[in-house]
């Protein structure tokens, strides 16, 4: 039995630890203003005017002054082609980031907490039942 407790916090654990993430879509005005700064530790994807989407990974990147330098691959709905190379951020629509969802990955956790509070209950109930209901 002490096994199974040991599981579960265990799933809860790694649960905790990887957490839910969302893409957070950032105008380029908001960088420019630095109300929306870029994390060079996190992946980047970004959209030009001409609607291309780049797609850059953590480390590969790098900002300096108005352009963007790196390493990375542009994406289309049918293909994924290689791109080293600057783009000019006055070029740039929007930026996208994942961000850590904190309230996502509670619910998660809370969600499951109850499920397994549920199962554990009913657990009982039906052992209780079988001891005493039946003479």
């Amino acid at each position: 039995m002490l096994k199974k407790y040991f599981i579960g916090l265990l799933i809860l654990a790694i649960l905790n630890f990887t957490g839910c993430t969302s893409l957070e879509v950032m105008n380029k005005e908001d960088v420019d203003k630095g109300l929306a700064p870029i994390n060079l530790s996190e992946e980047l994807f970004l959209t030009t005017k001409d609607s291309t989407r780049y797609h850059f990974l953590p480390a590969n990147f790098s900002i300096t002054s108005d352009t963007l330098y790196g390493k990375g691959t542009i994406e289309n709905s049918s293909s994924i082609i290689p791109f080293q190379g600057s783009i000019a951020l006055t070029d740039v629509v929007s930026f996208e980031q994942r961000t850590p969802d904190t309230l996502a990955t509670i619910g998660l956790i809370t969600g499951l907490l109850a499920i397994g509070l549920v199962i554990v209950s009913l657990g009982f109930a039906i052992s209780f039942g079988e001891r005493f209901g039946s003479d």
